[in-house]
């Protein structure tokens, strides 16, 4: 099975990779143009889906980039964005209860998840191109659950980057989801080709 460290050792060994975050961070933070930031993402996905070479590819292929970017996009939406949208508003109501930090732990699961589910939504979405594959929430939730917690080991780390890094806002962002997207999507490639196979993992 990869490991975080495997996949984040390949992806960021090349020579231009820094060069090519600046770029998708600049794209991430102008509305439209975030599009083609997220279809980059996508393409990063789909290569580790593949298993072809976990690297940061060439910015070029506008369009592809661009009409990938939109449902890559949606999905972020409406299982990252949205998931973390409504755990905040839960904890609105405990703030008046003055109990500290603690008003924060309707977020954790949605912050916890949030990554993990939108990768398993596009990785689903990438197989026929269909919107309603990214939401079959049970089978994701399978997906997730098959990773046996591992899932848990890169978001703490992107969390872990996003907010030491916070000034840098949009190069951590698209930093901890080449990074956090990558490893998902090749773990749950290896656990499909362990099925297929009839090898169980650990």
């Amino acid at each position: 099975m990869p490991t975080l460290e495997q996949v984040c050792k390949r992806l960021f060994s090349g020579p231009s990779w820094f060069l090519k975050c600046i770029i998708g961070a600049l794209l991430m933070a102008v509305p439209v143009a975030h599009f083609f930031a997220f279809g980059y993402l996508y393409e990063l996905l789909a290569r580790a889906r593949r298993g072809d070479s976990l690297d940061f590819p060439e910015w070029d292929d506008w369009r592809r980039l661009f009409v990938n970017g939109i449902p890559a996009f949606v999905i972020f939406l409406v299982l990252g964005a949205l998931p973390m949208g409504i755990g905040w508003l839960l904890t609105l109501p405990l703030r008046f209860l003055g109990y500290g930090v603690f008003v924060y732990l309707p977020m954790v699961p949605a912050v916890l998840l949030a990554m993990p589910l939108t990768a398993a939504g596009i990785y689903q979405y990438q197989k026929r191109e269909e919107y309603r594959d990214a939401f079959r929430i049970w089978l994701l939730v399978t997906m997730l659950r098959s990773s046996k917690a591992r899932f848990l080991i890169p978001t703490f780390a992107a969390a872990g980057f996003i907010i030491t890094v916070y000034p840098l806002m949009t190069f951590t962002l698209f930093v901890a989801l080449a990074g956090s997207w990558s490893f998902y999507a090749a773990f749950f490639r290896a656990v499909e080709e362990s099925r297929k196979s009839g090898v169980r993992y650990s």
